[in-house]
């Protein structure tokens, strides 16, 4: 008989304003599922957001599902073709990136969830000190507007890497499945099972 590997359950806790994001990685579901709840104060707002992303066996994102409840009341449905095309649940070319390198990851502007993505997908072709140019379908937040990005991963040891965007830049340290543990003083992981 064989074992069904079990989910992947982690918390972690926002450093720079109040909040946490639990996140559970369903390795085993074909396609592999992410799902979570960020819990996040900011100003005098309160935000709940939920969401869902599936990957495809090489760690494209092919769809995600996003909820949010609290000082923004909204919800988003990306579907991707993994090769760079991303629309919306009602089918409308959302981002047409298709050229290389193609956009095929997404990025959710309150989770470091995602930062783990591109790390699976280019972690084992990517030595110490080489960098990747990617990009990525980027849901800001909070107005969960959906913009392409541009951003690099570079690595700068055997599970820490060098990420940056446009104006900005920060370190990630990941555990040896490459799940973010630390993300520069935004974001840390304070509880981990599976």
């Amino acid at each position: 008989m064989e074992r069904i590997a079990p989910p992947t359950r982690v918390l972690w806790q926002r450093l720079d304003l109040p909040g946490i994001e639990w996140c559970e990685i369903r390795w085993a579901a074909q396609p592999a599922r992410l799902s979570g709840v960020a819990l996040v104060a900011e100003g005098a707002g309160a935000h709940r957001i939920e969401y869902a992303i599936e990957l495809d066996e090489r760690f494209r994102t092919r769809r995600v599902s996003i909820t949010a409840r609290g000082a923004v009341e909204a919800s988003l449905e990306l579907i991707s073709d993994g090769a760079g095309t991303w629309r919306s649940g009602d089918g409308a070319v959302v981002i047409d990136a298709t050229d290389d390198p193609a956009a095929v990851d997404v990025d959710l502007g309150f989770s470091p969830l995602t930062n783990s993505l591109p790390i699976w997908r280019l972690g084992p072709g990517i030595d110490v000190g080489e960098t990747a140019e990617i990009r990525v379908a980027w849901v800001l937040y909070p107005s969960l507007e959906v913009v392409e990005g541009q951003q690099s991963y570079t690595r700068v040891g055997e599970r820490r890497w060098q990420y940056r965007s446009t104006g900005y830049q920060a370190e990630i340290e990941v555990g040896e499945d490459g799940l973010v543990e630390d993300y520069a003083d935004a974001w840390r992981a304070v509880g981990r099972s599976g």
